[in-house]
């Protein structure tokens, strides 16, 4: 229970129900906090070394599609972009999706930006999401698809659970896609292709 003065200056006593939520299964929520790390670690990652480009887009800018490979939009994991401003996650974009069983996973994160060379910058991008925990196997560049630019697919163990993960660098953006399933792992070839798929309705003409 809670006091605060009244337009009098009588005290009122103000009633607020500290009630916790029942906790989501252990299982489920250790994936989901693994696949969300990547957006968390991203949006850390990216808004630090790109702060000063933010303002220059290339030729297309990040629209969130309301569904990603059967996958709807989850707005409780997923945050607009943050405006430039002296935070490190300025200009960022976090977007989450989730079956409706919790089950399935997915986290999006997105620096829009305009970048001359992305070969020169997708290895940097991998190697500070190494330092923020994620441990690759078996990364390896893939076809980027019809947006162009550069991507590299791989599994990423982290706190003791294992997401896949697609990276991707071109003249727009800088960004990263992370796919968990309960039980399983995700292929990171099959994911590359979700990922191609994706991009082509999240990148849309600026």
């Amino acid at each position: 229970m809670l006091e605060q003065e009244s337009v009098d200056g009588s005290p009122v006593d103000i009633l607020v129900d500290v009630t916790p939520a029942p906790p989501r299964p252990r299982s489920r929520r250790r994936l989901w906090l693994t696949v969300a790390a990547v957006a968390v670690a991203g949006a850390t990652t990216f808004g630090v070394v790109f702060a000063d480009n933010f303002a220059a887009l290339g030729a297309y800018r990040y629209s969130a599609p309301k569904e990603f490979d059967g996958l709807p939009l989850a707005p409780e994991y997923s945050h607009p972009k943050r405006t430039a401003r002296a935070n490190a996650d300025s200009g960022v974009t976090d977007t989450g999706y989730m079956s409706r069983d919790e089950q399935r996973m997915a986290s999006v994160n997105v620096a829009e930006q305009h970048v001359f060379l992305p070969s020169s910058r997708i290895d940097d991008a991998v190697a500070r999401l190494g330092r923020e925990g994620f441990a690759f196997t078996d990364l390896h560049e893939v076809d980027p698809g019809e947006r162009g630019g550069v991507m590299k697919c791989g599994r990423a163990g982290f706190d003791g659970g294992e997401v896949t993960v697609c990276v991707w660098v071109d003249g727009s953006m800088i960004a990263s896609l992370a796919e968990g399933i309960h039980g399983a792992t995700v292929d990171p070839d099959t994911l590359a292709d979700r990922v191609r798929a994706f991009r082509l309705l999240a990148e849309v003409p600026s």
